[in-house]
C-alpha cells in the first residue's frame, strides 16, 4: 500500500500558481485560446503529470466555472484574470503573508452542486473589463481514488471583495 503524503497550504499554492503560470499563461498563445475553448466549453483539460517523490505521479486536470463572469468572457479578460490571479498568489506566496483556504461546506442539500468538495484559496485575482469587475479564484479538489487533482478556476462575485469607506456618497 502506498503511503499518502500531504503537503501544506502553501507549498500547495506554489505548485499550483507554478502549473497555471507554465502550463497557460507562459505556452504558446494559439495553445492558451484552445485551453480556453476548451474551458469555456466546460471541458476538462489536463495539464500536467507530476513525478512524486516516491515513484508515482500526479495529474493535475484544469476546469472552470464561468457564472460568476460580468460581461462577455473572451481569451483577453481570462488571461488578464489569471494572471491577476497567479500574480496575487505569488506575492502573498513570496510575502510569508497565510493564505487562507475555504473548505467545502458539508450540506447533504446541495449534492448537485459540482464544486461541493473543492477547496477554495482566499486569493482573488481581480479585474476590470469595459467597466465590468471580476474577481477569480482558484479552487483545488484532489480526486479521492485516484491520483488525480482538479484545479478549478472559479468566476465568484467581486463585491464581496470591495471595502466599505466611512463616507456615503
Amino acid at each position: 500500500m502506498r503511503e499518502s503524503k500531504t503537503i501544506d497550504t502553501q507549498q500547495f499554492a506554489t505548485i499550483a500558481a507554478n502549473l497555471l503560470h507554465q502550463g497557460v499563461l507562459e505556452t504558446q498563445r494559439t495553445t492558451a485560446k484552445r485551453i480556453f475553448r476548451e474551458l469555456e466549453e466546460g471541458r476538462r483539460v489536463s495539464l500536467t503529470r507530476l513525478r512524486m517523490e516516491d515513484g508515482g505521479e500526479l495529474r493535475f486536470d484544469l476546469s472552470m466555472d464561468a457564472d460568476g463572469f460580468n460581461g462577455v468572457l473572451n481569451f483577453s479578460a481570462f488571461r488578464d484574470g489569471l494572471l491577476a490571479l497567479v500574480a496575487n498568489l505569488s506575492d502573498t506566496l513570496r510575502a510569508g503573508a497565510a493564505i487562507t483556504v475555504f473548505d467545502p461546506i458539508k450540506d447533504q442539500d446541495s449534492t448537485s452542486d459540482s464544486y461541493a468538495s473543492t477547496r477554495i484559496f482566499g486569493v482573488p485575482g481581480i479585474t476590470n473589463h469595459d467597466g465590468m469587475v471580476n474577481a477569480l479564484m482558484l479552487g483545488v479538489e484532489p480526486d479521492p481514488v485516484q491520483p488525480v487533482v482538479a484545479l478549478h478556476l472559479l468566476y465568484v462575485d467581486p463585491q464581496q471583495f470591495v471595502v466599505e469607506s466611512s463616507s456615503t456618497s
